[in-house]
């Protein structure tokens, strides 16, 4: 199964417009240096990579909780990551971090096996492998929130 996706870039890396379209079509958004630098209404790779994370593992979560319990439920993923300067020129992605929240009365250490066996099976995480990812899961409260720890 091969995926593809395309960039249109026009103009200086600081002064340009770029486009990112995938392969599917679902998806066609602009970026500028602004939006991945400075923060605008634009998108950039980073969130694209982010949300592709987090898809991917929610997603993931969702195959090893029928494994593990034969259920399924909504799963609400939040996520972040650090993009800092490197000390050799551009910049790094060091550590992402996303938090789910699983509502299906799931106990915290059925969650914790499913969440193990989810990064497994998740090839994004392990395309990332270079990377700290820190992933958190815990039970969803009714209203949607999690339960503190």
């Amino acid at each position: 199964m091969k995926r593809k996706a395309s960039v249109t870039w026009s103009g200086s890396a600081r002064d340009g417009r770029g486009t990112f379209r995938v392969g599917s079509g679902a998806l066609t958004a602009p970026f500028t240096y602004n939006s991945r630098f400075v923060g605008d209404s634009q998108t950039n790779p980073e969130e694209l990579l982010l949300s592709a994370l987090a898809g991917c593992l929610t997603m993931a979560m969702a195959a090893a909780l029928q494994e593990e319990k034969g259920v399924s439920g909504e799963i609400e993923t939040s996520a972040e990551l650090d993009l800092v300067p490197h000390q050799s020129g551009g910049y790094r992605i060091p550590s992402m971090r996303l938090e789910l929240a699983v509502a299906n009365g799931v106990m915290q250490e059925e969650l914790d096996r499913a969440l193990s066996r989810a990064m497994e099976m998740c090839p994004i995480c392990n395309a990332l492998a270079g990377t700290d990812i820190g992933v958190t899961v815990r039970p969803a409260t009714a209203a949607g929130g999690t339960v503190p720890t």
